[in-house]
């Protein structure tokens, strides 16, 4: 009797966790669907009432237990270009590397140089030429309950793979060569500057950058496949936003991809994978970089990033192999172990 108890607990615990997952999922697609709600005020530059919503925001937020903090530089941007409207460049200049640069000067060094740099060829030029555009994104993002969908995400993700995201996420208006990036020791940049960087956009890929600050925290690099490990680390994030969102969005999506571009990779598999492959087993960082690099086609004719496709397939080809749950393996398989299981390109 006291097994069966055991047992009909077992079952209930299971069943509450497949019902709460499930609701998180269609949280997350109402979310989404609910975009179209959300109007941003984007007359005149920053006026009064963007400054005082934006700094309503917290500087910072420990999201999900604390394993991932978000750190709002774009709050601290937005109030000084308000607080110094009426004072002369030099002194903007001075508040801005105050209280924007050199409290965060890892983050930026690492990003975009010293703060020379940061004031000349970021700050100056959106003061410039994009104030406006400035003060629309910081006020959509404000008014967004960004931080929640943050928690909720990496919880979906946690209850997929049962694996804990942790990292730190800078969200500030950079130098827009990214729209969401990383820097290892799973730090990761949403830049707001980027085209890309609305909130339906953040959204749809959060899942992608998520399984990097889980993926990167359990695997270690190759070495000897640098290659190998960039592409199935790019690869396998873009195979989980595929199981969170399924089929919400198109495939070509999740690769960012233009529809013909997806399309060459699926005509032109082989060949693709077949002159990628000396490039997957190399200790050349930069061979691995340009793998997946946007600005980087090895096909005149295809993609740029190549490599999510050919990360993505391999980790479709596992799973097809081993079974629908037999891709939470390739947290713990190394790159070279998950392409040899898998078998794709034999």
């Amino acid at each position: 009797m006291l097994q069966e108890r055991m047992s009909l607990n077992s079952s209930i615990h299971m069943n509450e966790s497949i019902i709460n997952l499930q609701n998180m999922r269609k949280l997350l697609i109402v979310l989404l669907m609910s975009l179209g709600l959300l109007h941003a005020y984007a007359e005149g530059e920053i006026d009064g009432e963007t400054y005082y919503r934006v700094t309503k925001v917290k500087d910072s937020v420990n999201l999900f237990n604390g394993n991932l903090r978000l750190i709002n530089i774009y709050k601290q941007q937005i109030a000084v270009l308000y607080e110094t409207r009426n004072l002369t460049e030099q002194q903007v200049r001075a508040e801005l590397i105050k209280r924007t640069y050199l409290p965060y000067q890892e983050f930026w060094e690492g990003y975009v140089g010293d703060s020379t740099v940061y004031y000349e060829q970021v700050m100056k030029p959106l003061i410039k030429d994009s104030i406006r555009i400035m003060a629309k994104k910081a006020l959509t993002f404000s008014s967004f309950n960004i931080d929640n969908f943050f928690n909720l995400t990496a919880s979906v993700l946690n209850c997929y793979s049962g694996r804990t995201p942790s990292g730190t996420w800078f969200i500030a208006f950079g130098s827009g060569v990214t729209d969401m990036g990383g820097f290892g020791n799973g730090r990761m940049v949403l830049d707001l500057t980027h085209s890309k960087a609305e909130i339906g956009y953040v959204q749809m890929i959060l899942p992608h950058e998520i399984n990097h600050q889980i993926y990167e925290n359990t695997i270690l690099p190759d070495t000897t496949a640098r290659g190998l490990y960039r592409v199935i680390n790019e690869g396998f994030a873009v195979y989980m936003n595929q199981v969170v969102f399924g089929d919400k969005y198109e495939l070509h999506e999740y690769l960012q991809y233009s529809v013909s571009g997806l399309q060459y990779c699926l005509d032109n598999e082989k060949a693709i994978f077949s002159k990628l492959k000396p490039y997957l087993f190399t200790n050349n960082r930069e061979h691995a970089l340009a793998l997946a690099d946007r600005g980087q086609k090895p096909f005149k004719e295809g993609p740029g990033a190549i490599g999510y496709f050919v990360g993505f397939r391999i980790c479709e080809a596992y799973v097809k192999k081993h079974g629908k749950e037999s891709w939470k393996d390739i947290y713990s398989l190394s790159p070279r172990e998950v392409l040899l299981k898998s078998g794709y390109g034999e």
